[in-house]
């Protein structure tokens, strides 16, 4: 004991120890710890008070804080002087003073939550020593009972609290329906958050079954410790280690799909997709023959319980595979639209492999149907939601309410995945280059030979930067074995941009605009073929004549000599939504109002060449449209946002062979895609091309050739 205060207070114990690194622990008798305020003062820096307080027993308190082994500690007296607490003492004082049964376990609580020493291996040697004297073996019940994978275990408990051993602190949730996860351990101490006393953890027991064990048996005791297990996982699934046991043990036992598609039957009923959407939601396809109405609900099933199925949420769709099927059933013909489609955005805790569909009937019965692989790439996933519905069963609703929703979250996933770029130099790089032409190729390289050869003969394009942008990895080979060998004929240099996956029109570009080094950038498509050398030369020319000018797009023609693109502007289509329209498409080449240079709303993403300081400033292509379509006037409403004009310079004339790329896309051809993009574009600019239009009336009702 120190010397007595001369208020007469209590004398204050400088009793205190270190507990692992950084944790100071002071002991107070109970009479000094009801000192209102108590402060704590490290070396000669600012009072402050202790991070926590732990009640030891009647008698004794214990305050934590964080304190460097170097530091002095002080603390504040009753007559507010300051009294050294001098050195620590051994670790033994916090249990020479009898603790509470949960004294271990709320220190431990309490160093790894406001302290944040839970890392600390020394703090939980500290804590292990504390526990040794007192730790008792644990009964019989306690014990592992399955297996996780990464060595976790899931254990039969009666209360969660913190496991500890030399090497680590980790905490333990509260058992779900008696059980629950550990991490890797050889042994431990556990403490309890419940009374009583640290408990031995068992070694050497026999390895139990794993999850991938217990889902492939179909034996009654089997089954239900499965059951058992996913009920005590489920508020882990955000956890990596639970999330990839879970998977695993669905993929490596997956049941076999299963329907009731029999003509005899009086319902009859299928899923054709149950997917996830990579978000926790899950998007349905699938049909329902009951021409007696004998089902009155349905409810999706996964590992971790049932979700109910709204009848609301159904769109019903027309399937004329189905109809046919049942057109001479038994029990009537079926409904017109016998088909479903469903996005359940919160369908319950995942990773769900596999989902079950539950018809409930009247007579209390149920006919389960099992789907098939709920998890597969986000891409492929993203395009089974697009091409789930005939492209004319989709009205706004349709759109809005369910393949929307399920295909931005599966863009989202796909865009997340690494692109792995790569780029090769072929032939020798220009050094300083004016424009730098960005192509993206995608499928399709018939057209590269004939516009290279093109470029050759324009001395304009021999002092350009040519990019290539390869979005379809499988053709690496043959793409670069192409561009070497014209290159090497007409002795272009070019620059090839390799992605590693498919990543759509957007990307691209934005992949080889960060390549590129010029202070102009001409998007081009690789279906683009000049007509005559010259061309480049009137569009740059507008650009540095009017610092105004965002973006200058050229007269496009199709391989008829009649126009294409003369400008682009926005009309209004069904659903009156705004659709993307070209200016006098179809008409003859040298129609007179199309030869007259103009300002435009926009110009096709086709063939437009900006300023690179404006494509920086608004940041280039949206990747959030899918595939490609609508991000060139996306592109180009921005740049208005930002308050430049655009151009259409009709001296520039070039081919165009009209999606030639992007019809080979199965993520695009047959799908909805376009419609998923017309209406995020239009729900993103809708008031802005109202406005826009208005400066741009006859033109746009006049020729408003689609």
């Amino acid at each position: 004991m120190g010397p007595a205060q001369a208020s007469g207070q209590p004398v204050l114990p400088p009793a205190w120890t270190r507990l692992g690194t950084e944790i100071a622990a002071i002991i107070l008798p109970a009479e000094s710890a009801g000192q209102r305020d108590q402060m704590l003062r490290l070396g000669e820096g600012q009072p402050f008070p202790p991070l926590s307080q732990i009640p030891l027993n009647p008698d004794a308190t214990l305050l934590l804080l964080r304190a460097a082994s170097d530091q002095p500690l002080s603390l504040r007296a009753a007559d507010g002087s300051w009294l050294p607490l001098g050195a620590p003492g051994p670790l033994a004082l916090l249990s020479a003073t009898p603790p509470g049964p949960r004294f271990l376990a709320l220190l431990a609580s309490k160093a790894a939550g406001p302290l944040r020493a839970g890392a600390d291996a020394a703090l939980a040697r500290d804590l292990a020593a504390l526990a040794q004297d007192s730790a008792q073996p644990a009964p019989e019940t306690l014990r592992p009972v399955v297996g996780l994978g990464l060595g976790r275990l899931l254990w039969r408990l009666d209360s969660g609290g913190w496991l500890v051993t030399a090497q680590g602190l980790a905490r333990v949730a509260e058992p779900d329906g008696g059980l629950a996860p550990l991490p890797p351990s050889a042994g431990g101490a556990l403490l309890l958050r419940a009374d009583g006393p640290p408990l031995r953890l068992p070694t050497g027991y026999a390895p139990p079954p794993n999850l991938v064990e217990l889902a492939r048996q179909s034996a009654t005791a089997p089954r239900a410790l499965l059951r058992q297990a996913l009920l005590a996982l489920r508020r882990h699934t955000a956890e990596p280690w639970c999330r990839d046991s879970v998977r695993d043990a669905q993929v490596l036992a997956m049941a076999p799909t299963r329907s009731a598609a029999e003509p005899s039957n009086a319902v009859a009923a299928a899923i054709d997709r149950a997917i996830s959407d990579h978000e926790g939601g899950v998007f349905l396809v699938g049909w329902l023959h009951d021409p007696l109405r004998l089902t009155r609900g349905m409810t999706l099933r996964g590992p971790f319980g049932g979700t109910p199925l709204p009848a609301e949420s159904l769109f019903r769709v027309s399937r004329p595979d189905v109809v046919k099927r049942f057109e001479q059933a038994a029990f009537g013909a079926t409904d017109p639209r016998p088909g479903f489609v469903a996005h359940l955005p919160n369908a319950g805790a995942g990773p769900v492999a596999q989902w079950r569909l539950e018809l409930a009937l009247g007579s209390g019965e149920a006919i389960e149907l099992v789907a098939g692989p709920a998890l597969i790439p986000a891409a492929q996933a993203r395009e089974a939601v697009l091409r789930g519905v005939n492209p004319l069963d989709v009205g706004p609703a349709l759109l809005d309410r369910c393949l929307t929703p399920a295909a931005e979250r599966l863009h989202r996933a796909a865009a997340a995945e690494p692109l792995g770029t790569e780029v090769v130099r072929i032939g020798r790089p220009v050094a300083r280059p004016s424009v730098s032409l960005v192509i993206p190729l995608y499928r399709n390289l018939r057209f590269v030979r004939h516009q290279i050869a093109a470029f050759a003969r324009d001395p304009m394009l021999r002092e350009a930067e040519i990019i290539y942008v390869l979005d379809s990895p499988e053709q690496r080979a043959e793409a670069d074995h192409l561009l070497r060998g014209i290159c090497g004929l007409t002795g272009l240099p070019v620059t090839l941009v390799l992605h590693g996956r498919n990543a759509g029109y957007a990307t691209a570009c934005n992949s080889g605009a960060a390549e590129a080094s010029a202070p102009m950038l001409l998007m081009l498509n690789s279906d683009v073929v000049p007509d005559r050398p010259g061309w480049l030369a009137p569009m740059l020319a507008r650009l540095e004549a009017d610092r105004r000018l965002g973006c200058v797009g050229p007269k496009l023609m199709f391989d008829d000599g009649s126009l294409q693109h003369a400008g682009l502007y926005f009309a209004r289509g069904p659903g009156d939504d705004w659709y993307n329209c070209h200016y006098f498409k179809g008409f003859p080449r040298h129609y007179p109002a199309a030869s007259r240079a103009r300002e435009v709303p926009g110009v096709t993403g086709a063939a437009m060449l900006m300023r690179r300081s404006a494509w920086d400033e608004v940041g280039g292509f949206s990747a959030e449209y899918i595939v490609g379509d609508y991000e060139d006037s996306d592109l180009c409403l921005r740049l208005r946002q930002a308050g430049f004009a655009i151009l259409y310079e009709p001296a520039a004339e070039l081919f165009h062979f009209e999606r030639q790329s992007i019809a080979q896309h199965g993520g695009y051809a047959g799908t909805v895609a376009a419609a998923y993009n017309r209406r995020l574009h239009h729900r993103r600019w809708a008031p802005a091309i109202a406005t826009l239009m208005e400066d741009f009336p006859r033109m746009g009702e006049t020729h408003a050739a689609a």
